[in-house]
C-alpha cells in the first residue's frame, strides 16, 4: 500500500485546512486528476469549521489529493497540540511524521462513499405537480432530500441543484461522486400508480443501485411495482444517466398527480426519508 501524507490543522471553509506551513486544499480528486482540486473539495460540515482534524492523503504542492478526515479532534485536545507548538514544545510536523509511522500498526477505516442526491427540476421548472396539493414535483423533493441527508450515516451526501438540464451531468461530475441518485415522481394521468427506478441500459452497477432502491421503495411505499427500467441516452432522462462518471439512477417512486399515491408518500415522510437513506446505506457497500 502507498504511503500517505498525514496532516493537523484548522479546517475551514470550501476545504482548506489551515497548517502549521500555510492553508492546503483538500481534494477528494485522485492524485495527477485533470479537474482543479477546488472542483471536488472535500465538503465540511459547518459544526466542523474551525476544528482540529488530522487527515490524510496524497500530498503535493498545497494540495491534499485523495484527502480523507481521520479524526476530529477534541477541541480541548485540539487547543492543546496547537499551544504546545506554538510554544515550541512539540511541532506538527513531528506529530504528523509519528502518525506516518503508526499508519502500518493499525488499521485505517477506509472514506466514506459520496452520494451525489441530485434535486429533480428547480424552482423556476418545478416539473410535475399534484393539483389538490399545490405542491410540485421540485418542492417535494428539495425537502425529501434535506431529510434524507440528515438520516445517512454509512455515506456522505451532497446535494445537487440543476442549473441547467445539459450543464448537470458536467456539475456531478466536478463532484467525483461515487454514484449518483436523482429524486423525481412520476405523473402520467391522474390514475396510474406505482413505483420505478431508471438506469443506463449499459451500466451493470447502475442496474444493481436501481435494484436496491426499488427493493426498498416498494416495500415501503406498498405500492404498484413497476420495476426497474433501462434507458438509452434518447429516452427521457436517459441524458442525465449517460453522461454522468458515477453510475446513475433516476427515483420515480410514485405518481404525484395521483391523489392516493402522494398521500401514501406523505403519510410518514420521515419514514420515506429513512428508506432512501437505508438503501444509500446499502449502496455505499456496493459500489
Amino acid at each position: 500500500m502507498q504511503d500517505k501524507d498525514w496532516l493537523i490543522g484548522i479546517l475551514l471553509r470550501q476545504g482548506h485546512l489551515k497548517t502549521e506551513d500555510g492553508e492546503i486544499v483538500l481534494t477528494r480528486l485522485r492524485r495527477g486528476a485533470p479537474e482543479s482540486p477546488e472542483s471536488a473539495a472535500l465538503p465540511v460540515a459547518e459544526e466542523n469549521l474551525g476544528k482540529t482534524v488530522l487527515v490524510r492523503g496524497d500530498l503535493v504542492g498545497g494540495v491534499l489529493y485523495s484527502a480523507q478526515v481521520v479524526e476530529t479532534v477534541h477541541r480541548l485536545t485540539g487547543a492543546l497540540i496547537q499551544r504546545l507548538a506554538e510554544k515550541g514544545i512539540v511541532s506538527l510536523a513531528e506529530i504528523q511524521e509519528h502518525l506516518s509511522e503508526m499508519e502500518g500498526e493499525q488499521e485505517i477505516e477506509p472514506p466514506k462513499k459520496l452520494c451525489a442526491l441530485v434535486i429533480g427540476h428547480k424552482k423556476r421548472s418545478p416539473g410535475a405537480m399534484n393539483a389538490k396539493a399545490n405542491v410540485s414535483e421540485f418542492d417535494f423533493n428539495e425537502d425529501l432530500a434535506l431529510r434524507i441527508e440528515r438520516k445517512v450515516n454509512k455515506a456522505e451526501v451532497q446535494r445537487i441543484y440543476r442549473r441547467t438540464w445539459e450543464e448537470l451531468p458536467g456539475d456531478i461530475n466536478q463532484l467525483n461522486p461515487d454514484f449518483v441518485v436523482s429524486l423525481h415522481c412520476n405523473a402520467f394521468n391522474e390514475k396510474a400508480s406505482g413505483t420505478e427506478v431508471l438506469y443506463y441500459y449499459k451500466s451493470q452497477r447502475g442496474k444493481k443501485i436501481a435494484e436496491v432502491l426499488q427493493k426498498y421503495l416498494v416495500a415501503y411505499l406498498e405500492l404498484p411495482d413497476r420495476g426497474i427500467k433501462p434507458k438509452t441516452s434518447e429516452d427521457r432522462g436517459g441524458y442525465l444517466l449517460r453522461y454522468t462518471n458515477a453510475p446513475c439512477v433516476i427515483t420515480e417512486p410514485f405518481f404525484i398527480d395521483n391523489d392516493d399515491d402522494f398521500a401514501r408518500a406523505l403519510a410518514d415522510i420521515e419514514r420515506f426519508a429513512q428508506t432512501y437513506a437505508k438503501a444509500i446505506d446499502e449502496i455505499s457497500r456496493l459500489v
